[in-house]
């Protein structure tokens, strides 16, 4: 009979392990996907207000979170998760780099979890968030008022792209206009301009940047072990990238040495997974606005002629097509600059 006792009560506490780390994450903002044991990608959801795409990584004796979304509260999310899994204690929080959906969950972080960029994009943030949380609380709540509209009054087809293009951008400006009354910036305190390694006795992490490319200074975070590569918005998965906060020729060198590495799985900053075809599709669609721009030059027409440029066939279903304006308009605008 003690040995029966004895057989049960360690039956109670596998099934108690068991539970803790095959914790199932039910959230309406992300999808979280393991990856590899101890590495997580939380993956934006349509109507969801996550907006970008996040990573967890657990390299045995600590974790670090990769980027921490545009709201607060969805950040708490990653706090929790991490505690349910049973991973190591968060230790640090990686900004890619200094856009708002990317940054703001900072906050949340307890003050003894540092905050990881490189110096150019913890100054890009001093210098331009307080100037775009007041721009914000002007537009967002108009924003939000016309998607509200546009929410209330369909009535179609709820798989048509014209209902997912309401359930994109609805959550963006609810998040802004809700999120203004509790956001306080938080700025990064751990700089890495070259590279750092956060080595653990399960696995080897990689922080890399090499300056310029989305935005003026961006970041990205390499498993060589697991073979999988947290990209930030240097690579979207089906999904216009914006490219007029960067340099086209940094974003191309950029794919080059991201191509260049042994990698399975790709995390984008938008979109979904993927393999490494994303980043060769990144780069052709980049070589696209820039062909475009060069055969506008070469005819003698004007910047304001871009409206007239359709968006080519192979990126037509794309989302966010409507940065490929702006992505052409600044293209053109370099090609003059020479």
């Amino acid at each position: 009979m003690r040995h029966f006792k004895f057989a049960i009560v360690l039956i109670v506490l596998i099934s108690s392990c068991n539970e803790k780390h095959s914790f199932e994450h039910s959230s309406v903002n992300f999808e979280l996907v393991e990856l590899s044991k101890g590495v997580y990608g939380c993956i934006h959801k349509f109507g969801g207000k996550a907006i970008c795409n996040v990573g967890i990584i657990d390299n045995g004796e600590e974790t670090l979170i990769f980027d921490s979304f545009l709201s607060p509260s969805v950040a708490q999310e990653l706090v929790d998760v991490v505690e349910k899994l049973g991973l190591s204690p968060i230790k640090y929080v990686v900004n890619s780099h200094s856009h708002n959906d990317h940054i703001r969950g900072n906050q949340v972080f307890s003050p003894d979890i540092k905050i990881i960029s490189t110096t150019r994009t913890a100054e890009l943030i001093k210098e331009w968030e307080p100037i775009d949380i007041e721009d914000e609380k002007e537009y967002a709540p108009q924003r939000l008022a016309y998607y509200d509209s546009l929410y209330n009054a369909y009535n179609g087809d709820t798989t048509a792209r014209e209902y997912l293009q309401i359930l994109m951008w609805r959550p963006y400006y609810e998040t802004l206009a809700e999120s203004h009354k509790v956001v306080k910036t938080r700025l990064p305190d751990v700089f890495v301009d070259n590279q750092q390694n956060y080595d653990g006795p399960e696995r080897r992490v990689r922080i890399i940047s090499r300056g310029q490319g989305h935005t003026e200074s961006d970041l990205i975070l390499y498993l060589p072990d697991d073979q999988i590569l947290f990209t930030g918005d240097l690579v979207f998965n089906a999904c216009h990238p914006y490219i007029p906060h960067g340099s086209i020729p940094d974003w191309k060198d950029w794919l080059n040495f991201m191509d260049s590495l042994n990698i399975n799985v790709v995390v984008p900053g938008h979109g979904q997974l993927g393999s490494k075809e994303i980043i060769t599709t990144m780069r052709g669609y980049i070589l696209s606005i820039e062909n475009l721009a060069a055969e506008m030059h070469n005819q003698g027409l004007t910047i304001e002629n871009a409206e007239k440029i359709e968006i080519p066939d192979q990126y037509k279903d794309w989302w966010f097509d409507r940065f490929f304006l702006s992505n052409l308009k600044f293209a053109y605008s370099k090609i003059n600059e020479k």
